[in-house]
Parts: structure tokens; sequence; C-alpha cells
């Protein structure tokens, strides 16, 4: 199989993209937003995937720092969002295409996620630094959620992520089926190894309460996973996820 990297570089735009798996059911209304479209949307029309006023604009992304000079960690990727609001995003890139998207649909999670990230970044560089440091457990945690995250809801989430860890591949279609879980896929990346016809490498489960006072599955995921990554006890480790098989959170017609 090609690398990624090769694959994104191959594939064309295709307007249909969403329409590929039953996986983007929870992009679609971000996806309608961006109106008909035949090419990648230029980075300043992004800001229609939100519902209301965007809690962040996309802009161009600034060239890389050198190798050996300081670090500044206000000019950082986490930094700029939690500080200036802004999404740095490539052009004519599906990862940062499918980024964007879910930017819309999951604004509360996407903004207390990488909130988290910059203090936990910000609190490890020193005024002199002069390159990062290895990323710790807890980041690894997170990077791995917003790359590769299913979120699972569940009335009952202690036994359903026991369920998840017990049980084998099945387990998580049939919680779903049976109406003891919804499961939403978070992570971009998994989003756009859809888009380009690659099955995602790696796909993690949180398992979160479902509240009832919300009708809506996509918003009451948003918030649920907003809380969870405001809570500082939760994700120090990877170990705290589960792994499931994407297609699994396919949802049924």
């Amino acid at each position: 199989m090609r690398p990624l990297v090769a694959v994104r570089r191959a594939v064309e735009f295709d307007p249909r993209f969403a329409a590929f798996d039953a996986l983007f059911w929870p992009l679609a209304r971000a996806v309608r937003a961006l109106g008909p479209i035949d090419d990648f949307p230029p980075i300043e029309s992004l800001e229609s995937v939100f519902e209301g006023a965007p809690p962040v604009r996309f802009v161009a992304p600034v060239p890389r720092r050198r190798r050996g000079a300081p670090v500044d960690v206000h000019s950082l990727y986490d930094a700029r969002i939690t500080i200036e609001r802004v999404v740095p995003t490539r052009p004519r890139c599906w990862h940062d295409l499918m980024n964007a998207l879910v930017w819309g649909t999951f604004p509360r999670a996407k903004l207390a996620l990488h909130a988290r990230q910059h203090r936990l970044i910000a609190e490890r560089i020193g005024p002199d630094a002069r390159g990062l440091p290895p990323r710790s457990r807890e980041l690894d945690a997170l990077a791995l959620l917003d790359e590769g995250g299913v979120v699972v809801l569940a009335r009952d989430p202690v036994g359903v992520h026991a369920s998840l860890r017990a049980g084998g591949p099945g387990t998580l279609r049939a919680k779903v089926e049976s109406g003891d879980a919804e499961a939403l896929v978070f992570g971009h990346a998994i989003y756009e190894s859809l888009a380009l016809g690659v099955k995602p490498a790696v796909v993690a489960a949180v398992t979160l309460r479902r509240e009832g006072g919300e009708a809506d599955v996509v918003r009451a995921a948003d918030i649920a996973l907003a809380g969870a990554f405001a809570d500082a006890t939760r994700f120090g480790s990877p170990r705290e996820l589960t792994r499931v098989e994407a297609s699994e959170a396919a949802k049924d017609d």
C-alpha cells in the first residue's frame, strides 16, 4: 500500500467525498454548508461550516520555525487556536479540509482539546527553549483522539466501556444496534482516510455519558467530549482509550 502522503497527492478533489462511506454522517450538515463545490474550497470560505458565529477563523499557515531557532510558544499551532482563535490551514489539503469540517461539527470539543494541548505544551517549554520537548503520554492520548478518535455515547458509559474492553470485533456494532450506545467519528484523520479510500490506521474510542436533555446526538457528543477534555483527570494516557473497528460506528438508516 502506498504511504498516505503519496495517496494525498494522487487523489484529486471529488465533491462526492462525503458519500463514499456511511461513517461521514456526522459531518453532513457541515458539508452541505460549504455549498456546491467542484474543487477544494478556498481557506477563507471554510468558516461557512459553522452554525452561527464562527468560534475560529481558518488562515494560511506561517513558515515553519527554523531548526535551532528559539521557540515562541505563542506561535505554535495550539497557541494560535487558543489565543488568536485562528486555525492554520493548508490550501488544497484533504487532511486540513476534514479538520475544518470536524471543527464545524464539534466546535466545543475542538476548542477544549486545543486549549488543553496548549496549556500542556506551554508549561513544558522554558524561556530559552530551542526545541519542543518529547510528547507526554497525556498529549499522546489527546492527539490520538484528535486524529483517530471515535466518540461512544451511552446511558451506562461504564458498562459499555467494560464491554468494549472485554469484547472483540463486532462489540461496538452490537452495542449500537441494540440501542445501548451511539457512535460518531471525531478524528479528522479517519475522515481523510475514508475520503482517500484508505482504511483508517488507528481508531480509538472514548465512552461518555449520553445526557437525556439533548436530542441531537452530534451536539450531545460535542458537549460531552468538550466536558471530558476540560476534565484534567481524563486522558492521562492512551491506555484509557479502547481500540475499535471504525466501520462499527456507521449509522444505520
